[in-house]
């Protein structure tokens, strides 16, 4: 009886060893990609290395093929919309700023990044990050290194994490490191994944 309770036991855990194992950067990219909408709500940490100081806020986000949308609630209203080619600010009296993305090499990063995550595209991702993936379990963590010069002259690592399984991938934060050695860190809770964006998500990502 003692022999096949410990022979079980040792077969869950050669079972869960196995399961973790086969988790990699193109299976979590791949299931992410079932999902091609997200939304839920964030929570932004910017360290300041200069001053040693934090700033903190908070509010709801969009992850799409069309692009990223933040919505801060907290400490100030405000709108982010990062597309393709353009980046919309909008202040919380309707005032929209529209300005070229290529502008902004971070959130043009992100952007482009997370849409390769999303739509499975981790070969495209290679060919523009070097790519250094781990798991433990079901947690799993890539920090993405730009290629490009003047990419890396900004950002000098895109580090993104979750869980996952064999068929399901959630992201769960991401870390930004700029060249100052300045840190953005945003974590993601209450995740959901729908089909299709409402009529007013989709008009976030186009100018008023």
């Amino acid at each position: 009886m003692k022999r096949k309770f410990f022979v079980g036991v040792c077969a869950v855990f050669m079972a869960v060893y196995a399961a973790a194992q086969s988790v990699t950067f193109d299976l979590v990219c791949e299931n992410l990609a079932k999902h091609p909408n997200m939304t839920g709500n964030f929570t932004q940490v910017k360290t300041i290395k200069a001053v040693n100081r934090s700033l903190k806020s908070n509010g709801t986000f969009i992850f799409s093929l069309e692009g990223i949308m933040w919505k801060t609630e907290k400490p100030f209203p405000s709108s982010l919309a990062v597309g393709m080619t353009t980046v919309i600010q909008t202040k919380a009296d309707g005032t929209q700023t529209v300005i070229d993305a290529s502008s902004n090499q971070i959130f043009t990063s992100i952007s482009t990044t997370l849409s390769s995550m999303f739509s499975g595209n981790a070969e495209g991702l290679s060919e523009n990050f070097n790519v250094s993936f781990s798991s433990s379990g079901n947690l799993w963590t890539a920090v993405l290194t730009p290629k490009d010069s003047v990419v890396a002259a900004v950002l000098t690592s895109l580090s993104v994490s979750g869980t996952a399984t064999a068929s399901f991938a959630e992201l769960d934060s991401i870390v930004m490191t700029e060249a100052s050695g300045d840190t953005i860190t945003y974590s993601f809770t209450d995740q959901k994944y729908p089909k299709e964006l409402t009529a007013d998500e989709k008009a976030c990502f186009t100018a008023k």
